[in-house]
């Protein structure tokens, strides 16, 4: 006759009352230190977001700047997302997805620590964790590194599971899992493969209960997957896409550089340099230049072997991002731990990131600090988590190197905060007002400064923008508003009156020349308004005789 038995039933009752205080205990203690590392942050230095990406996801969830109106679609996240961040209650003002994400990376940090802590690993050694992978992202948030923090603290629920079996960290690390594909799913999928030889797989799917929470994660994705199919179903929204698809090969991936090399090709097409140049840059109110069809017919004649060969031949350059200021103590921090343990399936994880790495490369774009982050977050945490398995002298060293890269990061960190307080601070003394729409190109506006992390909503009731961007052709979008009043781009720019315009020298220079190529007369420009930070002008474009 066979019984079940569970490891609990045999174990006696006071050692599973020490268990479960144990765990109270660990949980009580990553929260209270983690809320008070992002609350010592956030109170002593004032948080800036890395990229204008979430500035403009904040601006399309809460109905400012650059859109018409507010929108659960932002477009780079799941509508669900969307949909918590417009559902938060504003605190003191503050936008729901500056909350949003203050709660989230909280979320990810206490459970990084917590699930340290059910490793063994000791608390000074998470709190140095703290510091050198979570410092960053929370004085600088960026969703990315959101996302793939979140997925990290996924990874180690399922290292805890695997040691404890308790359903409490299952279920937390699948809740964190579907957290951080709501917030960025490629991250999400960036992380889990490089975790691929950290995490024992077959032995979790030998678990019941493992194969049940994997299938209740599958069905939420699933059902995360079709909501956010469905919310850009409407015809505006695919237009929008078959577009913003065809245009990222010439501005995200370097494609432009391929067809300037063929001036037979651009001659067939009816286009100039300048044309070429100018869609790489973001400009889309040219109809004939943005049209999909156009732009696809140009990169069908592009041999992508000869691409990814040219892009390769760039890969040493590129990989030198991760030596660059932002990342070089995080970086230098995970190969000393790599090669005081010298664990093979630590190897193999390191092995997988640099080929995503160069999967990167190879498709014409550099990885970003905000990909490249959390993936080598990664990487030291779990060396953290196998220090308990090597020798006494090595574990000395381990923590040696860790102290030592925290001190250098947090005295990186502070300075370059420091820095930002100050243009952030500048920023808010020259405020940015622009009731009727002004036509900001590109990143020429430094967004991150004028709109930080801690904008209230009474900052942005008098803000309005003609962006030259990723959104210029959404369907909320204000350029969008415009064109359908007559108020568009090209029709104030060939006006005499002109419009006000924020743009940089090399930007004005590729308008001059679209003047000139396609209306036969200079760009005029006057200063209107000149602050540190940006600088307003009037453009036109229109004839005299008009």
């Amino acid at each position: 006759m066979t019984t079940n038995v569970s490891t609990s039933q045999l174990m006696p009752a006071t050692a599973r009352r020490h268990g479960d205080a144990r765990f109270v205990r660990h949980l009580l203690m990553a929260a209270a230190i983690s809320i008070a590392w992002v609350v010592l942050l956030c109170a002593t230095f004032d948080p800036k977001w890395d990229s204008n990406d979430d500035v403009g996801m904040s601006m399309i969830a809460h109905g400012y700047g650059v859109v018409d109106y507010g929108s659960d679609l932002l477009l780079f996240s799941n509508v669900v997302w969307g949909c918590i961040v417009r559902s938060l209650p504003s605190i003191d003002g503050l936008l729901g997805y500056s909350t949003a994400t203050l709660l989230a990376l909280t979320l990810a940090a206490s459970t990084v620590v917590y699930f340290l802590l059910r490793l063994g690993v000791r608390p000074i050694v998470a709190c140095l964790i703290l510091t050198v992978a979570f410092m960053r992202p929370i004085l600088f948030p960026q969703f990315t590194e959101t996302a793939g923090l979140l997925a990290i603290a996924g990874v180690l629920g399922l290292l805890a599971y695997d040691r404890h079996r308790s359903a409490f960290d299952l279920v937390l690390a699948c809740c964190l899992t579907f957290l951080a594909y709501l917030i960025r799913d490629q991250e999400l999928a960036l992380v889990v493969a490089v975790a691929l030889p950290l995490v024992p797989w077959r032995k979790l799917a030998a678990l019941r209960a493992a194969r049940i929470a994997a299938a209740g994660l599958a069905i939420c994705i699933l059902a995360a997957t079709v909501a956010n199919v469905r919310a850009y179903s409407s015809p505006e929204w695919q237009t929008f896409r078959q577009q913003n698809l065809a245009r990222a090969p010439l501005t995200d991936f370097g494609a432009a550089k391929f067809i300037l090399e063929r001036p037979d090709l651009m001659q067939r097409h009816g286009l100039s340099p300048n044309d070429i140049v100018l869609v790489s840059s973001w400009f889309f109110v040219d109809p004939r230049l943005s049209n999909p069809e156009l732009l696809w017919a140009l990169m069908s004649e592009i041999k992508p072997q000869a691409v990814v060969e040219k892009n390769l031949s760039s890969s040493v350059s590129d990989l030198s991002l991760l030596l660059g200021p932002q990342l070089l103590t995080l970086t230098l921090l995970g190969a000393a731990l790599l090669m005081i343990l010298l664990r093979p399936r630590l190897f193999v994880a390191w092995f997988i990131c640099l080929a995503a790495f160069l999967a990167f490369t190879a498709a014409g774009r550099s990885p970003p600090v905000r990909v490249c982050l959390p993936l080598l977050a990664l990487l030291t945490i779990a060396a953290v988590t196998m220090d308990l398995q090597v020798p006494r002298w090595r574990r000395l060293i381990l923590f040696a190197a860790l102290l030592a890269g925290a001190l250098v990061n947090a005295w990186n960190l502070v300075g370059e905060a420091i820095a930002s307080d100050k243009a952030v601070a500048q920023a808010r003394q020259n405020r940015f007002v622009s009731p009727e729409s002004i036509f900001v190109w590109g990143a020429s506006l430094p967004y991150e400064l004028v709109f930080p992390v801690f904008t209230r909503e009474r900052d942005v009731h008098s803000t309005r923008i003609y962006a030259l961007g990723v959104l210029t052709l959404a369907p909320n979008s204000v350029p969008t508003a415009d064109e359908a009043r007559g108020q568009g781009f090209l029709t104030r720019l060939r006006s005499q009156a002109g419009i006000p315009l924020i743009a940089d020298a090399d930007e004005e220079s590729l308008l001059n020349t679209y003047c000139l190529e396609h209306y036969g007369v200079p760009l005029k420009m006057s200063v209107a308004t000149r602050t540190p930070l940006w600088t307003k002008k009037n453009a036109s474009c229109a004839n005299s005789a008009q």
